[in-house]
């Protein structure tokens, strides 16, 4: 929908800019018809990238990132925005909190994203996450590892007891 707003912005200026229909105070600015095709590339990115056949749990984090980085950017430089838009990015910023939110009661993409090998503890780092954050991930994924994943202790009844005479089949 975004792009084929990009594709009439002659046709959508030309008819906000008629003083006759009462609405040229809507008329976009130049800063914000690049705000909008900034954030339909970033969305355009994401769709294109979780279309093809080589997304994973670990790539749905940082495709996040890169949307709300977007939104946030619009969001942040809003004093150049007119009210319409700071609000559309407004709402899509809380869309995508709704299910960034999600993946907070799921250990499985904290485990993904920890566990990669290019990303581990240092991605959550460089996005700015704060440290309290970062160890309570590490303590989901412990919890987790001790819970489902952490070898028993051997007791001596799991030890399987081996008779001498066997060893004589061996010679």
């Amino acid at each position: 929908m975004l792009a084929t707003f990009l594709e009439m912005k002659g046709p959508i200026s030309e008819f906000l800019d008629r003083s006759s229909n009462g609405m040229s105070e809507y008329v976009l600015e130049e800063e914000e018809w690049d705000v909008i095709e900034g954030l339909v590339s970033a969305l355009k990115d994401a769709t294109l990238f979780f279309s093809s056949n080589t997304p994973n749990v670990a790539s749905v984090i940082p495709a996040m990132d890169a949307i709300d980085k977007a939104l946030a950017t619009g969001i942040i430089n809003n004093e150049v925005l007119s009210e319409p838009i700071q609000h559309a990015l407004a709402i899509g910023k809380k869309t995508l909190n709704k299910y960034y939110a999600l993946t907070d009661d799921s250990v499985i993409y904290c485990m993904a994203m920890v566990l990669h090998p290019l990303l581990r503890l240092e991605y959550f780092c460089k996005a700015g996450w704060n440290d309290k954050w970062i160890a309570d991930a590490v303590t989901v994924i412990r919890q987790h590892w001790e819970k489902h994943y952490k070898p028993l202790e051997p007791t001596p009844s799991d030890i399987p007891m081996v008779c001498f005479s066997h060893f004589s089949l061996l010679s």
